[in-house]
């Protein structure tokens, strides 16, 4: 019992006698008890105070008793609770060998065993060690629902980390349905559908994923335009690619990665011509270098017409090095050598580029001019490794070919 509440219960007991006092002074009573041949008589308030002395003295008894093991229970608890601050402080180091010993001498302590057997399965985890993992965790899941919860969440989160994705996930589908906007099991159930591929499911939790606050606007957004990208790479089939582009919305078909996949993914199906309105509807609205180029790929098919486009663009950009580059490579795909030689060196005079580089190199080595071909290559190689371009030799740089 607690000293407050025995000095209460004391003071109580004083109050109540003092207030008895005056009845037991007019009438003390009379108690006579006979036993055998023993007869004893006494006043009422003899025997009380008889009975509360008897009381204290067995209550002193009892305690006087237990002090051995009561001292010995507290040295054992204040050695485990210096186990357990040496086994949290190596597992902050990432000792997890002792952190592991340490925890495990500090779960003899009364009370709080699922946070410390966690905290050893977590140490066990550092060593790679499955079975002494699934082991702590066995024993820290007992009591209530919270505990359990805990317990699972915790083992989802380690067999992530060490890769057991397939493992981890119905896991964490087992605790979105318990619980459907807890923040940690939104992250890593999301983490799981995006290294599993599931792209499907991964979109489906994106309204729990932005009321819960787990990423912010610009994160959902880089997501969404993943799943995106991720949906239109893989199908194998050019109808396919036509459905999953019209399915997106209408704010991700203006996304330029997106275009770019799709328009990457239609030439590798074979059928670029697919792409080509997209990309020029979406230069129309947004003038963007890299979806420039990827319009002026000469191997996408129908060269004659997105040359005619380029050259109309050219009125509106006269000085972008993008357009000229695409210009450059689609003249040369129709073997137009002089203005394909002259966009390419105007690019390259507008900002150096390795891919400008590669491309004029390409067209000399076609055209026998090896030497200032491969000095082209050295340039790309050169601006790639973070290098300024080396002048070409000879009279290369002219925006006219030599007479």
């Amino acid at each position: 019992m607690k000293r407050p509440v025995l000095v209460l219960l004391t003071i109580a007991l004083l109050l109540f006698a003092a207030a008895l006092a005056p009845v037991f002074k007019s009438d003390p009573g009379f108690v006579q008890i006979h036993f055998l041949d023993w007869t004893i008589e006494t006043s009422v308030l003899v025997l009380v105070l008889a009975f509360l002395l008897l009381w204290f003295t067995v209550h002193f008894l009892v305690k006087l008793w237990r002090v051995p093991a009561e001292t010995a229970r507290r040295v054992q608890e204040k050695r485990a609770l210096a186990q357990l601050e040496k086994g949290l402080l190596a597992l902050t180091e990432g000792d997890w060998r002792t952190a592991e010993r340490a925890l495990e001498k500090s779960t003899s302590t009364r009370g709080k065993t699922t946070a410390r057997y966690l905290a050893a399965a977590q140490a066990a985890e550092g060593q790679s060690a499955d079975e002494r993992r699934e082991y702590y965790l066995e024993q820290a899941d007992s009591g209530g629902n919270r505990k359990k919860f805990l317990v699972e969440l915790t083992r989802a989160r380690m067999l992530l980390h060490s890769g057991g994705r397939a493992e981890a996930l119905p896991i964490l589908q087992n605790l979105h349905q318990r619980r459907r906007r807890h923040p940690q099991v939104l992250e890593l159930l999301a983490r799981c559908y995006r290294e599993l591929g599931h792209w499907d499911e991964l979109q489906a939790l994106f309204p729990s994923l932005a009321k819960s606050g787990v990423l912010n606007e610009q994160q959902l957004d880089d997501l969404k335009i993943e799943v995106a990208e991720n949906r239109l790479s893989s199908v194998d089939d050019a109808d396919e690619l036509q459905a999953a582009w019209k399915k997106l919305p209408r704010a991700m078909r203006r996304e330029v990665r997106v275009i770019e996949v799709f328009a990457e993914q239609a030439g590798r199906l074979e059928r670029a011509e697919l792409a080509e309105p997209v990309l020029r509807a979406a230069l129309k609205s947004q003038w963007v270098p890299t979806l420039v180029l990827r319009y002026g790929d000469p191997g996408a098919g129908h060269v004659a017409q997105r040359l005619k486009q380029c050259e109309k663009w050219l009125v509106q950009h006269p000085d972008d090095a993008a357009l000229h580059l695409a210009l450059g490579r689609l003249c040369a795909g129709e073997e137009i050598w002089g203005k394909a030689r002259q966009h390419l060196i105007r690019s390259l005079e507008i900002e150096p580029s390795s891919a400008g580089y590669d491309a004029l190199g390409q067209l000399l080595e076609r055209q026998g001019d090896l030497e200032p071909a491969m000095a082209c290559f050295r340039n790309a190689l050169r601006i790639n490794q973070g290098k300024a371009a080396i002048p070409l030799p000879g009279d290369q740089a002219r925006l006219t070919p030599p007479a």
